[in-house]
């Protein structure tokens, strides 16, 4: 209800507007009444949140003009509406009240329900008005500063830089408890991964949604929550919490971590249900103030990247980190990748050696997981230059043009590594066997291709065709075949069916029928061909050449 106040020095003046007036229609209530203009600045200094004054002008001790004037000087954080009252006669003085800040009149000589709620309507549709927008700003003013708030966050967790978040909490009344942690409170730094890729199925939001959505998720399943949160997107598929905890006392240690527990596992559930999505959270130590936060989420994510020991939807707390080290210890059985390297390329039995190398790195589970990957990078770099030294590339062994690193960074869970190694060692065993390669690499690999083509050159061919018949990969048939000839594969067909053209025009055939026998059922794609070799169409050829 909008918050009224009435002045006039005239008792039944003052009835008259309560009895003529519909104000709760207005959604408007008479809290006070005055009789001068000093009766009413007193009323509003003792309660500054009067919304509507509606008021006489003319009136003893202090007028209405008086009084605006006043209320123009006085420090409001918003000021009240009025509306004045007046006669006729008083025209100039219903002008100046509008000049100091009046928004409507009502003709004192004239008390008529009708046109008198038509005024208070009006006003209570500004009031109105000025409340959504008061709204409005008020949201906009709490979304900047959460923004802010996250700036802040995101600089002082990802590069330990705490300007930002210093000059906010220092300037931010709502915020600056964060800052200004006592013995009662505490905070908790969490770090949560996504995993990329969407198994058993996939969300069915666009991309661009996927990181808004799950922020909004990752609210929904902390509501509740004894903590008040922080939510922010850290990169690609990351994101961070600060949970900060006020009277610790009052909720003990062991109430404390089941809170977090099923806070983290709502969260867990809310992404595989929403989105499909696996997550594994890493949760910090309890934290004092906001210089240890840095640390704090440096410590989560490397807990969030035990994953890549682990099966998917895990929550890890410090805790884990412990058992990890004490579970796999550094000493492990040796293993050198060049003797498994060595055994590719003679076509020994490698599968030995390669076993050696997976309980090797399924050892490392105390180390950090950027240097495993490390490893099998390096691993994969010295099997890409064993492939060139062979004069192959890795499409030969995948099928894919570009080298593998890009899907390593991909894969989150160890597991998935060592099963993709498997087959891509099975792929590289088989292109490197000393055997195949005796073999495609003698001339008669491209001989043997030539002769089909001469043998089919009127049916449709294809590299992928002729390379399956000669017993090859499409892609070492394609270099073999330009190193030998010194053209692509597609050139050599086209220029070996023209030839077979011009010979069959001394025949006197007529030219569908010969571009039919050379595997040109469209004779104007045959005479585009023709032209880009000869130079000339086919007509203009057996002219030239009078055939």
């Amino acid at each position: 209800m909008f918050r009224v106040v009435i002045v006039d020095d005239e008792p039944l003046v003052r009835i008259a507007l309560r009895e003529l007036i519909a104000w709760n229609e207005h959604n408007c209530e008479i809290i006070a009444e005055a009789a001068d203009g000093n009766e009413a600045l007193r009323l509003i200094e003792q309660d500054k949140e009067i919304d509507l004054i509606v008021m006489d002008i003319q009136m003893p001790t202090m007028d209405g003009i008086a009084c605006l004037e006043k209320l123009q000087e006085m420090e409001l954080r918003t000021k009240p509406l009025v509306v004045v009252l007046s006669a006729y006669s008083e025209y100039e003085y219903v002008r100046r009240a509008f000049l100091l800040g009046a928004v409507d009149y009502i003709v004192k000589t004239q008390m008529d329900p009708v046109p008198m709620n038509a005024v208070i309507r009006k006003a209570a549709d500004q009031l109105q008005e000025r409340l959504q927008q008061a709204e409005l700003d008020q949201r906009q003013q709490e979304a900047e500063r959460l923004k802010l708030r996250e700036t802040g966050l995101f600089a002082l967790l990802k590069e330990n830089d705490s300007t930002v978040f210093m000059q906010l909490m220092q300037h931010e009344d709502n915020d600056r408890d964060w800052l200004d942690s006592s013995s009662t409170e505490g905070q908790v730094v969490v770090c949560i991964l996504t995993d990329g890729s969407k198994k058993n199925g996939s969300s069915d939001l666009p991309d661009e949604q996927t990181p808004r959505y799950t922020l909004h998720l990752i609210r929904q399943a902390l509501e509740g929550s004894s903590a008040e949160v922080a939510v922010l997107s850290m990169g690609e598929r990351e994101y961070a919490l600060v949970l900060h905890f006020h009277r610790l006392a009052s909720q003990g240690q062991l109430n404390l971590r089941s809170r977090i527990s099923e806070g983290m596992d709502r969260i867990v559930s809310h992404m595989k249900q929403y989105v499909n999505h696996s997550v594994s959270i890493g949760v910090s130590d309890l934290t004092r103030n906001w210089r240890q936060w840095h640390d704090a989420y440096r410590k989560a994510r490397q807990l969030a990247n035990l994953r890549f020991f682990e099966k998917e939807g895990r929550v890890f707390y410090p805790e884990h980190a412990a058992v990890a080290n004490d579970l796999h210890p550094s000493q492990t059985e040796p293993w050198d990748r060049k003797e498994l390297l060595r055994r590719l390329e003679s076509g020994e039995p490698w599968q030995e050696e390669f076993d050696k190398a997976l309980r090797y790195w399924n050892s490392l589970k105390n180390r950090p997981v950027m240097e495993i990957r490390n490893m099998y990078q390096a691993f994969l770099w010295e099997m890409g230059g064993l492939l060139h030294a062979k004069n192959l590339d890795w499409q030969d062994v995948r099928g894919q043009v570009g080298p593998p690193y890009e899907q390593l960074l991909g894969m989150t869970r160890m597991a998935d590594v060592h099963e993709w190694l498997q087959d891509l060692i099975t792929g590289l065993a088989r292109q490197l066997d000393p055997r195949r390669l005796a073999v495609h690499s003698s001339p008669r690999l491209v001989d043997k291709a030539k002769a089909y083509i001469e043998a089919h050159y009127h049916e449709a061919i294809s590299l992928t065709g002729v390379s399956a018949w000669v017993g090859v990969s499409e892609s070492h048939l394609s270099k073999q075949f330009a190193k030998e000839t010194g053209e692509n594969f597609i050139a050599y067909v086209t220029h070996v069916r023209i030839q077979k053209a011009i010979h069959l025009m001394w025949g006197g055939m007529k030219l569908f029928e010969i571009a039919e026998k050379v595997g040109y059922p469209n004779q104007g794609h045959f005479s585009r061909m023709f032209k880009k070799v000869a130079g000339r169409t086919p007509q203009q050829y057996r002219e030239d050449c009078r055939l």
